[in-house]
């Protein structure tokens, strides 16, 4: 994560194509403070998130090809600010593909000390921390209240299939599974 002055974030935004810009959030910091969120992917790069922080833009990178949709209120969005963790300041959630099958989604909490959005920690269903959550890309992944929701299709050895929903929530540490079905 580097942070650019808030200037040159502002002409950088300005010169990519409109194609480029893939979608545009406002975050809320606390203390009825508010930034632009930019997910973003420039036409020959990689998906990244740009932050139009007060003490400058903080770019995340490292993110994937490109944004897969997330479904939010009945809609789908390729970037979500919400409050999963009850503290009253918004998350930056985002999905992206990371290989032709599997994608990962994102999870960034704001650190009021450092004044940055720093990844979440996941812990999956094996007890296995890490600042992603990987799925495939065909899940249908949503945001609803606070939790994490990913409907997937498994298929066996034998070809049969089956629908599963997994669950993840705050645990006051970090994103953690909690239930499938």
């Amino acid at each position: 994560m580097r942070k650019f002055p808030f200037i040159a974030a502002a002409l950088l935004a300005l010169a990519l194509p409109a194609s480029a810009q893939t979608m545009s959030a406002t975050a809320r910091l606390g203390g009825g403070k508010t930034v632009n969120v930019n997910a973003t992917k420039s036409a020959d790069g990689a998906a990244y998130i740009e932050v139009a922080l007060p003490e400058g833009a903080q770019k995340i990178e490292g993110l994937g090809d490109r944004f897969l949709p997330l479904k939010s209120n009945g809609r789908e969005t390729t970037l979500i600010a919400a409050d999963i963790n009850g503290d009253g300041v918004d998350e930056i959630i985002a999905r992206a593909a990371i290989t032709s099958t599997a994608s990962a989604i994102l999870v960034y909490q704001w650190d009021s000390e450092q004044k940055q959005f720093f990844p979440a920690l996941f812990t999956d269903s094996q007890d296995e921390s890490k600042p992603f959550l990987f799925t495939d890309q065909s899940s249908v992944v949503s945001i609803e209240k606070n939790m994490i929701v990913i409907n997937v299709t498994r298929v066996d050895q034998s070809g049969r299939s089956a629908q599963i929903t997994e669950r993840y929530h705050w645990d006051g540490d970090g994103i953690k599974y909690f239930e499938d079905h």
